[in-house]
This record gives C-alpha cells, sequence and structure tokens, in this order.
C-alpha cells in the first residue's frame, strides 16, 4: 500500500506544488526537441524525489493527479472554446475598428495638410 495516504493533506499539497514549480522550471531548462508534457513531468517527478521532499511512490501518485488536472482543464478549454471564440472574435473586431478609425484619422489629417501645401 501507498504510504501517500498516511501523510497529512498539508504534505499532499505542498509536494503537488512543488511539482508544479519543478515542471515550470523544467520547461524552461529542456531542449525545445524534448518538450513534451510526459518528459517535463517526470523530470519534475525525479526532482521533487531527487531533493528528498517526497518518495518515489508520492511523486507517481501526485503525477497522476497533476495529468488528471491537466486532463480536465483541456476538455473544459474545449467545452467553452465557442464561447471563447465568439468573445475573442468580437474583441479583434473592436480593435480592427479601433485601428482603421486611428488610420482614417491619420490620413484624414495628411490629406487636408497635403491639400493646405499644394494651395501655397
Amino acid at each position: 500500500m501507498i504510504q501517500i495516504q498516511k501523510k497529512p493533506a498539508s504534505h499532499l499539497i505542498s509536494a503537488y506544488n512543488l511539482i508544479m514549480m519543478e515542471m515550470r522550471e523544467a520547461f524552461d531548462q529542456l531542449p525545445g526537441h524534448e518538450i513534451s508534457l510526459q518528459n517535463i513531468l517526470e523530470t519534475a517527478k525525479h526532482r521533487a524525489v531527487h531533493i528528498g521532499k517526497i518518495s518515489a511512490e508520492e511523486a507517481h501518485e501526485i503525477g497522476e493527479y497533476i495529468k488528471r488536472d491537466i486532463n480536465d482543464a483541456a476538455e473544459h478549454m474545449m467545452e467553452v472554446s465557442d464561447q471563447f471564440y465568439d468573445w475573442l472574435s468580437l474583441d479583434i473586431e473592436v480593435i480592427e475598428y479601433k485601428v482603421i478609425e486611428l488610420f482614417l484619422s491619420v490620413a484624414d489629417s495628411t490629406r487636408i495638410e497635403l491639400e493646405q501645401f499644394q494651395q501655397t
């Protein structure tokens, strides 16, 4: 039986956060061709065990929780992607309108200055 269940919840939360922090650091340190979620998670688990904060069994179990959480987040993003796309499209339309408005205001003032220059 895995001893992870006998430890206090605060230990598990700290270990989860430690592995997540190690994942962020591993992401920054791994070469581009080695970057994958599996590689990063394995590297983070190895580091957490190596520094003595958690056992290999705890690292494995917490790694499974992290995978589950990432899958849940990805599924949620896919479910709300239409809403996000609609919101993003609306935002892009507003930005495009403002850019066109700004461009036209600059173009108008340039046109007026050019006409005044030509009259003189």
